[in-house]
């Protein structure tokens, strides 16, 4: 199962063009914002980080792990606002060597600690992080109790887990591929809502905060489409295609469709490690 979820993101990557490109337009360094069409890939793009850092800023994490940091976008985004430093995990290894061909491009960024690894089987000793991010991630973890299982030990006792996942809606059987993170169900993963609460808890976590992020996901998944239908024949520097390949404007239909008619939501979801 793995090995699919490798070849999902890797199998349209064209490594060479996106750097190629970014050298080209932008010879001093490309900014967050001009790499966020590649590297915040995520529903909601980098508006979604950004609100997705206040919430680690608040938090006063020093030691934080991001799980599946495909890109590197929110890794980059919090080491420039925070100065605090972040380990990414992400089990693509095409994707890790991407992240860090971008944060060489960025004339104010350190080179990312990024390991090729499986959440599954997290390679760190117990207590070794204040908080593990999931950004859109755990949606291709076929065992996600194993995970979250994992998070738990990694996390220092009080520690957070802050999530920004895509979970089932209420109309989940009208839910249509492919999508940005499986180009059919059987490799997509989400979880209804009442089982990711009833899985934190019997992992050993105790829920803060729930928020449905749906309605503004959805905003920004049209504004994203109107400029799509547009432009379509303005090149852009970089876009979206040069990671998932020519399927990318059929899933974001699809994700607006799904998010239309309830087959799909995004929450934020904040949680802290007990005992």
């Amino acid at each position: 199962m793995t090995d699919s979820i490798k070849q999902h993101y890797d199998q349209q990557l064209d490594v060479e063009q996106i750097i190629k490109r970014l050298r080209h337009a932008y010879p001093d360094g490309p900014n967050v914002y001009q790499l966020a069409p590649v590297d915040q890939l995520h529903i909601g793009g980098i508006k979604a980080s950004l609100k997705l850092l206040q919430r680690i800023k608040e938090s006063g994490a020093k030691r934080i792990l991001d799980i599946g940091s495909g890109l590197g976008g929110l890794m980059r985004l919090l080491e420039r606002e925070t100065g605090r430093s972040v380990i990414g995990v992400d089990i693509t290894h095409e994707l890790n060597k991407v992240n860090r061909a971008l944060s060489a491009l960025t004339s104010d960024s350190q080179p990312p600690f990024v390991i090729t690894a499986d959440a599954h089987h997290l390679p760190f000793g117990d207590a070794q992080f204040d908080l593990v991010l999931f950004q859109h991630s755990l949606l291709n973890m076929p065992d996600d109790i194993q995970v979250l299982s994992e998070c738990q030990r990694v996390l220092s006792e009080g520690g957070q887990l802050l999530l920004h996942e895509v979970i089932q809606g209420p109309e989940h059987q009208q839910m249509c591929y492919p999508v940005p993170w499986a180009r059919d169900p059987q490799h997509s993963h989400l979880l209804k809502q009442q089982q990711l609460t009833e899985r934190l808890r019997d992992c050993g976590f105790q829920i803060e905060t729930l928020n449905d992020w749906s309605e503004e996901a959805l905003s920004w998944r049209k504004r994203q489409s109107e400029k799509e239908r547009e432009h379509p024949s303005t090149p852009a520097t970089v876009s979206p295609a040069l990671i998932l390949g020519p399927e990318f404007l059929q899933m974001g239909r699809n994700v607006m469709n799904n998010l239309e008619k309830q087959a799909a939501c995004v929450i934020e979801l904040s949680a802290r490690k007990l005992g």
